[in-house]
């Protein structure tokens, strides 16, 4: 899809690792990371100019094919992907994203591997790998916290897109009431830590007209009707997830694309109106320490994938790019038009919905 990856070349985080990594690795490792070197290849294949386009004198260089990052995703299992395949942006951004990932995480815990060996450091027998515990929190209450992203391996993949989620189970402790938060004498809520890369925010709601209202609807507290308790009755649990900690470049994921019973999957086209500057609210986050440090996080919109038509299984992607402080780019396939502000990037459209938004952090 090359939306996605003209989205990721400017994406400046994503950028400068690519370019960091050639100019700091002097060696192939073309057999355990194909798709990293192909990407890096591809943003090889660009010139460094600042120059403003619409002031440019000479005509753009001819477009190509990324055929080297097209072979790299032919060789993963998961994503036998064809050139000219019609795929889904969100999917395809999914698979390419984490194959980087994989690819880093792999070398990074071979090397850390060696260097154990190495220093005769092992694991010992008597380890305890528990990521299970028990925390006070807000207002005293106290809470069991299991962290499952403790096992992700902390990559430059993790660093730019990846941040975390508190999910909290509520269940009471007997049918006739008596919810397990605060109660004397019964188990406290379990709640787990999820890591993620980005966030897929449900619009299909008549509640949300507005990425803010989005994100309400993502943090709503969830009714389970018949959980089965520790008791082996069923009750009324309540489950929320919660942000914890945001990353530099926040990606939300519009969910245009819902199942109806009667009519299979449909396309949600009205339109959410976003923002170019993106203040995250308090009341989206945990109440842990960590969330403290990112719940009044600050977010500036870097970049807009489209989608045109009305069916999951086609359509068209576009997508307007931030290049410079003040110069957006719109790209369609090879065709790429100067927008005249970022008014054009936020403005609704009749011919194409947004479907991925970038958001990158403000310092």
């Amino acid at each position: 899809m090359n939306v996605v990856l003209q989205a990721l070349l400017y994406c400046a985080p994503f950028y400068n690792l690519l370019w960091g990594v050639k100019a700091s690795v002097a060696f192939s490792f073309k057999a355990t990371t194909p798709l990293l070197e192909a990407l890096i290849q591809y943003v090889h294949e660009f010139k460094h100019d600042r120059t403003p386009l619409s002031h440019m004198l000479t005509e753009l260089a001819e477009p190509f094919v990324p055929e080297n990052v097209y072979e790299a995703l032919r060789k993963k299992n998961v994503f036998q992907t064809l050139r000219g395949q019609q795929e889904d942006a969100q999917e395809f951004m999914s698979y390419l994203v984490d194959g980087i990932n994989e690819e880093m995480s792999t070398i990074l815990c071979a090397h850390r591997l060696s260097t154990n060996l190495a220093s005769g450091a092992g694991i010992s027998p008597g380890a305890s790998d528990s990521s299970s515990w028990l925390e006070v929190g807000h207002h005293n209450k106290a809470m069991h916290i299991r962290d499952s992203s403790v096992a992700v391996t902390k990559t430059p993949i993790t660093r730019i897109f990846g941040g975390s989620l508190q999910s909290t189970l509520d269940v009471p402790c007997a049918a006739s009431g008596g919810s397990a938060f605060g109660s004397k004498g019964k188990a406290p809520p379990s709640s787990n830590r999820e890591a993620f890369q980005w966030l897929a925010l449900d619009v299909s709601s008549d509640n949300v007209e507005t990425i803010e209202d989005a994100f309400d609807e993502f943090v709503a507290p969830e009714t389970i009707e018949g959980y089965m308790n520790v008791l082996g009755e069923s009750v009324t649990a309540t489950k929320q997830i919660l942000l914890e900690r945001v990353p530099p470049v926040l990606v939300l994921h519009l969910k245009r694309f819902v199942f109806c019973p009667n009519e299979g999957v449909q396309k949600v086209h009205k339109f959410i109106e976003y923002p170019a500057a993106l203040a995250l609210s308090p009341k989206w986050f945990a109440k842990t320490a960590e969330a403290k440090q990112h719940n009044t996080s600050k977010y500036k919109l870097s970049g807009v994938i489209y989608h045109h038509g009305s069916q999951a299984s086609g359509g068209h992607y576009t997508c307007d790019l931030l290049r410079s402080a003040n110069e957006w780019l719109r790209f369609d396939d090879v065709d790429i038009d100067c927008l005249n502000s970022i008014d054009d990037a936020l403005a609704e459209k009749k011919d194409r919905t947004a479907y991925i938004l970038f958001y990158t952090i403000c310092h």
